[in-house]
């Protein structure tokens, strides 16, 4: 009975102990569906998240992509306002819209489906401007967006002869390097140079009234200059140039045509389509303009060295006004608002006049140089820097005080006349006299403590200077009249 009893006690033992096994066996089970459900719930979640954050990724993605098309298309746009008409690109914010197959401002921003693109212009100097585009959209109330693209703009057609811009330089420029040059024929010599790319124009002085006083290169391949057109004025040859738009503008010692417009919208077929006689005999020295006012400088006469032309139709420029400086104007520079005049007169060898009226400037400053030398060349920096040479070899960084009183920063001494400057950045690049350095670069990265920085020997004295496309374009006085120089690759 025991051994049944024990057996039964066993079995009873042995069917309880199966009795709780299965017992927690369900309740694992239970905690099993219910994890698994979890995770089922957690992955199904992530692969949901996951499924429509990709698409979500992906419409961002293209929509950054239409943005940025969309963006492109204004800064082609702006170079296309740039190309017909640089004057229309005014600073501020703006819209586009294409109208009678071009582009023009409308408004201060144009839209199309869910992107919004507005235009920003701000001039840097007066043939430079910074361009932003910014295109913003928003498909999600928390997450706006936006793309913006940044261009300098540079007005090739109507390029500072002999000025400053802001266009970056490239490569050592302590190691300038002549990658190109062309000749204006024999008995001619180089006077100026103005530089719409790829063409460039060469002005100069001929020993014969039957030789041409104006030159048309291409400048494509800057290694090798091609001459496309050439143009006689008759006597006297052409002392300076003024390039805006399509018309090039010369002053000339012919005493019947000290002023005259050529038509080079065709630079292969260059055409003289107007002149005038200033009066009197002396000679037109120098040019400058801005907008449709042009500014001549002459020899001292017994009544006036500077006449404002306005060139309005270029075809007919019509004197506007004349004023008495008191001695020779050997060279002017014009920005939107004010005129900068380089004179022969003792007491007075830098003017400065307000041109907020371009046909009737009104004189604000007059500044004496110091140790006697008479002013040879001028230019002006948006910084604030005047730069001046004078006729005794002295290159002259300026500036004005508080009260709008000049003051030299600093100077130094080159070793002849500086006939023309064109500045770029921090460096100053001048056209000189010296026999052993016809182009001189100024360090002006401290204005108060200029530094020489390269010089390179030319075949004959500098009388003009452009800088566009980390090249300097240089006019010389010889019948190799054109140098092409650049930096030297890092």
């Amino acid at each position: 009975m025991k051994k049944e009893e024990l057996i039964f006690n066993g079995r009873r033992i042995f069917m309880k102990k199966c009795a709780d096994k299965n017992l927690k066996t369900r309740g694992q089970s239970l905690v099993e569906v219910l994890v698994s459900l979890g995770i089922f719930a957690i992955v199904t979640s992530a692969i949901f998240s996951l499924f429509f954050g990709g698409q979500s990724l992906s419409i961002d993605s293209s929509n950054a992509q239409i943005a940025t098309e969309y963006a492109s298309e204004a800064m082609e746009a702006l170079r296309s306002v740039r190309d017909r008409n640089w004057d229309e690109l005014t600073d501020g914010q703006h819209g586009l819209t294409f109208q009678d197959n071009e582009w023009r401002f409308s408004g201060t921003e144009d839209s199309r489906n869910i992107f919004r693109r507005a235009v920003f212009i701000n001039s840097l100097d007066a043939n430079t401007k910074q361009a932003s585009t910014t295109v913003t959209w928003q498909t999600d109330p928390q997450r706006p967006q936006q793309i913006t693209l940044v261009e300098r703009i540079t007005n090739f057609s109507n390029p500072l002869t002999g000025g400053c811009g802001v266009e970056p330089l490239a490569g050592d420029w302590t190691s300038p390097r002549l990658i190109g040059s062309a000749d204006i024929g024999p008995g001619n010599a180089g006077t100026d140079v103005a530089v719409a790319l790829p063409y460039v124009f060469v002005s100069g002085i001929a020993s014969s009234a039957a030789k041409p006083d104006i030159f048309v290169f291409d400048a494509g391949n800057p290694a090798s200059p091609r001459l496309i057109d050439s143009l006689n004025i008759g006597s006297g040859g052409i002392n300076k140039l003024f390039l805006k738009d399509n018309y090039l503008y010369a002053v000339s010692p012919n005493n019947a045509k000290e002023f005259i417009v050529f038509d080079v919208s065709n630079p292969a077929d260059i055409s003289e389509i107007a002149f005038l006689n200033l009066g009197g005999d002396e000679d037109a020295l120098t040019i400058a303009g801005f907008g449709n006012a042009v500014y001549v400088g002459r020899k001292e006469t017994s009544g006036f060295e500077l006449t404002i032309i306005d060139v309005s139709v270029p075809a007919n420029p019509v004197i506007a006004a004349n004023l008495e400086i008191g001695d020779d104007v050997n060279d002017l520079f014009a920005t939107s608002q004010r005129l900068y005049l380089a004179s022969e007169e003792s007491n007075n060898d830098l003017l400065i006049y307000d041109i907020g009226n371009p046909f009737a400037p009104q004189q604000l400053i007059s500044y004496d140089l110091p140790r006697g030398g008479e002013l040879v060349s001028v230019a002006y920096d948006l910084r604030g820097y005047i730069f001046a040479g004078d006729e005794h070899n002295e290159f002259f960084v300026l500036g004005t005080d508080g009260t709008g009183q000049i003051y030299v920063r600093d100077s130094l001494i080159t070793g002849g006349s500086s006939n023309d400057a064109a500045c770029q950045a921090n460096l100053v690049f001048l056209g000189t006299t010296n026999s052993n350095k016809e182009l001189i670069i100024i360090n002006i990265s401290n204005p108060d403590n200029i530094k020489e920085y390269a010089s390179m020997d030319l075949p004959q004295i500098s009388t003009g200077a452009v800088f566009v496309d980390n090249k300097i374009f240089m006019s010389v006085r010889s019948n190799e009249a054109l140098r092409i120089i650049t930096s030297t690759p890092y």
